[in-house]
């Protein structure tokens, strides 16, 4: 009767095997389905966002040079107002100030020449580049530059590129969030990858910790982590930015963070770049206060979200 017994246990055991594997694809498939569908909304979402070209918006800017334990070495707080317009970017510098050593100086007129002396050097180079390279080349001198497809890869023509995953679901400034996380298929230099926070209401992103796939020749660390808003007026802004920089070659290593926040943003319509003409009429909306290497300051085009780096 012993063999009998044996023979009913172990049919048992493999019932609940192909049960047990059952279960886990139906789970599985469950949750495959379930991030697809998040995909999906978050897709439907941005599609509603209206254009955004000609705004402005107050800013906060803090650079903080570190020493190679990370401890604050000398911190430049500049407060500025960023218009765009046409995709054109100014910047009014209102004050810049530098701590170092216990000591605070103001050094605005001096930050105001540095930055035209690499406006004008930056223009020289991109006049350059579109002479010796063929379209398109840019980024293989070390150019890259994110745009908002870019930084929410979620479209269907990005979606084939990543592998997407769902984690455990947070809480973010008492909302709860969706936390999804991205990885690229083939890392490049050319590619972000991280966590996104995504609203469970409206399924609007309001934060991501991303990185670069891959790191570019002498750059050891490259994070931003990027805080979005929606404006009263339905437009999908950037409302923080912090970003950790970690590289360069012995003489010359640059450690640094640069923390921008965004605030009283002015949406305005029916501005014309090309000659300046004011404004049928302006939509504003109030946020809460709330060169790679040193280049790797945000510069906004048309959108508050684009990045370009210059290793």
């Amino acid at each position: 009767m012993s063999w009998i017994i044996k023979s009913i246990l172990a049919l048992v055991i493999v019932n609940n095997c192909f049960l047990s594997d059952g279960i886990s694809a139906r789970v599985a498939s469950a949750r495959d389905e379930n991030l697809s569908l998040i995909l999906d909304r978050i897709v439907e979402r941005v599609k509603t966002y209206p254009e955004l070209n000609n705004w402005k918006a107050s800013v906060v800017s803090v650079q903080t040079e570190m020493d190679k334990n990370w401890k604050p070495k000398k911190v430049t707080r500049v407060l500025k107002v960023v218009r765009v317009r046409g995709g054109q970017r100014t910047e009014e510098i209102k004050r810049a100030e530098e701590m170092e050593k216990g000591k605070t100086k103001d050094i605005t007129q001096k930050y105001i020449r540095e930055i035209e002396e690499r406006r004008q050097e930056q223009k020289k180079r991109e006049e350059g580049r579109k002479r010796e390279e063929p379209a398109g080349e840019g980024s293989r001198q070390g150019r890259r530059s994110f745009s908002l497809d870019d930084f929410l890869p979620f479209s269907e023509r990005n979606r084939g590129k990543y592998v997407f995953s769902k984690l455990e679901d947070e809480i973010l400034d008492g909302k709860p969030v969706f936390v999804l996380q991205s990885r690229t298929k083939i890392r490049t230099e050319e590619q972000l990858e991280g966590q996104y926070f995504i609203s469970q209401d409206t399924y609007d992103v309001l934060k991501a910790v991303l990185s670069l796939a891959k790191n570019p020749k002498f750059v050891k660390e490259f994070v931003a982590e990027i805080e979005f808003q929606m404006l009263p007026t339905g437009h999908f802004v950037l409302k923080k930015s912090k970003m950790k920089v970690d590289g360069g070659i012995v003489l010359k290593h640059v450690r640094m963070i640069i923390e921008e926040e965004y605030s009283d943003y002015e949406v305005i319509e029916g501005e014309t770049a090309s000659t300046g003409s004011h404004l049928s009429r302006r939509q504003s909306g109030t946020l809460k206060k709330s060169d790679q290497l040193r280049s790797a300051l945000p510069l906004s085009t048309s959108q508050p979200l684009r990045i370009s780096v210059y290793p």
